[in-house]
Order: structure tokens, then sequence, then C-alpha cells
């Protein structure tokens, strides 16, 4: 059986996941034993398993993903007590940020967004063919976002952890499988060493579409293998705007949540914000927020190479004479910079305020982001009348302050249709 075959025996202490072999039932192997053989027969596994797929009618599919994710929301389920101790280790966040970070991402995936989703879905055609799903290693819970639409579409499901976080993606369609158990053959997850040519070849060939999530140069080389198969989202960066207008508390308390969620690890976390009204004002109340925050969803163990950054950005800061923050290191960094240009930001929550009397003059100042921007909370009537001019620049959601992180399955992450990369030909590859 492809559930028993494919998804972790138990919840592994180290990196390395743990799985039990098809032909030799009990006997526990890691991802490193995986051989193109063996994964060419999971990919022949699956489309073994669409035509259970396809007969699962809307309304007990639907159940099926509802249930599950109201059983992982609650971390006092049994699922969660399991999964979340080695999840929060291995992802690097406090178990209380891990907390934060699964609320955001299952809820946008419960049976309302899901049933708005199926309401324009259609079947892909027959010969479709599975998804493989390389997941990203900087956010968890990702899966859910691209299972519910290939689900929907009914296409099969490969779903490829990292190695630095194999454990979240056969957790859920372990639960998933145990409430619908039509849907065993038609899922798989596993973890694998990414961008071995021989390895991948059989999934790439037998697979019918490739949605991976990662830096361009490892899209690129799947695109190369695969050409024509491949989905791909790449790193992108989310800003917020604060009109002058708006109400500066309220606006503060919802982009210190964009910042810190996810330890501003996400594609729509929070990295700058541009203000017309007064920069100080908003970036101390950033700062409070933040260490609100810093109590409420502890920071995780930081990256030394991240500290060294950030340490760095705020000599600098200092050295210019600008105002800061006097938060801790790890309880985020605010800096007021007069100089218009986006940056990145060095992590470890840190975010720069721009002062912008004319907010027009924005889209102008990001264009050299264009298609590589995200997301933009929008706080104020003159800042969302940009909404417009910074979609044509590639943003592809925008929110109010603290609600930018928390989209539904209807998202066009990227500005690319979830339904349409499942079921059209070429626009969508790239």
């Amino acid at each position: 059986m492809l559930r028993d075959a494919f998804l972790p025996a138990t919840f592994p202490h180290s990196r390395e996941p743990v799985f039990r072999a098809v032909e030799r039932p009990g006997i526990r192997y890691s991802a490193a034993r995986w051989t193109p053989e063996a994964l060419g027969r999971v990919v022949a596994a699956l489309r073994e398993g669409e035509e259970a797929l396809r007969a699962i009618p809307d309304d007990e599919l639907l159940a099926a993903g509802g249930d599950t994710i109201s059983t992982f929301l609650p971390t006092v389920s049994l699922e969660r007590r399991a999964l979340d101790p080695p999840l929060a280790r291995l992802c690097g966040l406090s178990k209380e940020g891990l907390r934060a970070g699964l609320e955001a991402v299952l809820g946008g995936v419960r049976r309302e967004p899901a049933a708005m989703l199926l309401a324009r879905a259609h079947p892909a055609p027959v010969d479709a063919g599975p998804v493989l799903a390389v997941l990203a290693s900087n956010l968890p819970a990702l899966a859910v976002q691209i299972l519910l639409p290939a689900l929907l579409v009914r296409r099969p499901v490969l779903l490829k952890s990292p190695s630095a976080e194999p454990l979240f993606a056969p957790a859920f369609l372990t639960a998933l499988t145990r409430r619908e158990p039509r849907l065993a053959g038609a899922v798989a997850a596993a973890t694998w060493p990414g961008g071995d040519a021989r390895l991948e070849a059989p999934v790439l060939e037998g697979v019918g579409t490739v949605l991976a999530y990662g830096e361009q140069k490892a899209l690129e080389d799947l695109e190369r293998r695969a050409p024509g198969k491949v989905v791909g989202y790449g790193p992108k960066t989310s800003f917020g705007v604060v009109g002058a207008s708006a109400d500066v508390r309220v606006a503060a308390e919802g982009l210190a949540r964009d910042v810190a969620l996810f330890d501003q690890r996400g594609c729509l976390s929070v990295v700058a914000v541009y203000t017309a009204g007064d920069a100080e004002e908003l970036a101390g109340r950033l700062e409070t927020e933040l260490l609100d925050l810093a109590r409420r969803w502890p920071p995780g163990p930081p990256v030394r190479t991240d500290s060294a950054t950030v340490q760095h950005v705020r000599l600098e800061a200092e050295m210019r004479g600008l105002w800061q923050s006097d938060l801790a290191l790890r309880q985020g960094t605010v800096i007021v910079e007069p100089k218009l240009a986006l940056l990145p930001s060095p992590g470890l929550r840190t975010v720069r305020v721009h002062p912008l009397e004319d907010l027009n003059r924005l889209p102008e100042i990001l264009a050299r982001w264009r298609g590589r921007l995200q997301g933009a909370a929008l706080a104020g009537e003159e800042a969302w009348a940009l909404e417009p001019r910074l979609a044509d620049l590639g943003v592809s959601r925008f929110a109010a302050p603290g609600e930018l992180q928390s989209p539904d399955a209807t998202w066009l992450n990227g500005g690319i249709d979830p339904l349409a990369a499942l079921t059209s030909p070429s626009p969508w590859r790239r």
C-alpha cells in the first residue's frame, strides 16, 4: 500500500526521515537509500491511484481535507503533540512561533476557502500525470498549499520534503489518508537529495507537472531537466505602506506581526515600510510591538551569520546617526532609513522604515524589483490607491497590516493561479 510504503513510520529525532520499505514491511531506512528505480515505482504507483482519487465525490474530498485541517490546527491534538517538538527544532522556531506560523498557513486551507477554490476547479485531463511538489525549507506546512488544488483537480501528488524538514508533509498525509483511505494511492511524501540528476530522472520523466519552490538557480536546473513541466516559485520579498491618515498604532501592531511571523523567513514577510507620516513615531511603535511579540512568539535560535549581519547593519546605522530601536538583537531591529531604495532584510526581525512624503513615487522607487515583489501590507487610503500600480510590478497579494502572511487557498502566489498551473499548458510554465 502506498501509504505504508512511503510515509514515515515514526517521527524521527534526527534530520534523517525514516520510511518503511515496500518489499520488506517493518524494515526502516533513511531517505539516503532511495534509488532511481524506487522513486520510479512511487510515480507509477501514483498513476495507479488516480482512478480512486477521481471517484471521490467533491463533498467527501472537502470533508476529508477540512477534518484533517481541523485536527492539525489545535496544538492539543495527538498529531500536533507528536509533531510540534521535533518540527520546531528542525525549523529553528520556538514552539510559540511554530504554533503561530502553522495557524496562519493551515487557516488558509480550511473547508470554507477550500470550497471557494473548488467552485472554480475542473478535473485535469486524465493523461496529465502526477504532480511533483518540491517544497521549500524555510517555512513548514507549505505542502498544504500545493496539495489542496492538486487534489481538487484530481491529480496525484508526490511531495518532496526538504532534508532540513522532512516531517510535516508525511505526518499530514498520514492523517489525511486515515480520514479518506481512497486517497492512500494518490498521495506520497519522500525526502531525497535535490539536484541529483540520475536519482530524479525517473520522477521528472514520470510526472506531468513540477511545482517547485527554491532559488532561481535550482529552478533553472529543474526546467533544463524537465522542460515545459516546471512552474517555479522563486525568492521574493514584501513590504508595507502607511499613509499619512492611517492609524499608526493599528498599522504598527499589524506590521510587527507581518515581520515576526516565521521569524521573517517567508516571501510575505515584511522587510521595509514606507510611510507618508511621522517615520520615527511609526518606528517607535513598531519597536514596542516587536518587543511584545518577542515575548509572545520568542524567536528561534539565531543563525550566527545572521547575527553578525544584523550587528553590522546596526553599527552602520549608529555611525550614520540614524534612529534605531533599543531592542536586544533577538527581539528585532527597527531603523529609520532616509534612503529610499528597498533592501533585503538581514533577518532576525529587522525592518527599515523609510519616510516618503509623496507615496505616489513608490512604484518608481520599486521599479528595479519588478517581478521579485510578493506582497504589500497597506494602511490608509493613500496606500491602497497604489494597488494597481504595485500590481503592475508583480505584487500578488495586498492586505491590511497583520493579515499579509495569512493568505487563503484562492491566493495567486506569484500571480500564478493555483488551478491553472495544474490544468493549463505552457502559459504557466517558467
